[in-house]
């Protein structure tokens, strides 16, 4: 999996972006994940930034299959349709922190950004 990070050439006006993102962590059973990614993909301005293998089964789980940690990046004013198609499209799985866009960034040692 690559990474890219953009910068805007100096000098240039920052876009203002009426959106505030945040993002959720998704835990599912990875024969799971395909079915997940699908459902947000049908839900306006979401989008999986990190698809991340666990090597740990989840005391919270009932099955002991492989499973997957899926960052999603959302608008806040889609968070239950989101948890909505979740919920329709797999049996199992853990809903963990909603977190801020700015948050997100920080946990992922970026010290600043929008």
């Amino acid at each position: 999996m690559a990474y890219a990070a953009y910068r805007e050439p100096p000098g240039a006006t920052p876009v203002v972006c009426e959106t505030t993102f945040h993002v959720l962590d998704l835990t599912v059973a990875s024969v799971d994940a395909c079915r997940v990614r699908r459902a947000l993909a049908a839900c306006e301005g979401v989008g999986v930034l990190r698809c991340e293998p666990l090597l740990h089964a989840s005391p919270a789980s009932e099955h002991s299959s492989p499973r997957v940690r899926l960052m999603v990046r959302l608008p806040l004013a889609c968070y239950a349709e989101v948890l909505h198609g979740v919920l329709a499209c797999v049996p199992d799985g853990e809903i963990g922190p909603l977190t801020s866009w700015r948050a997100h960034l920080q946990r992922c040692g970026v010290a600043y950004g929008g």
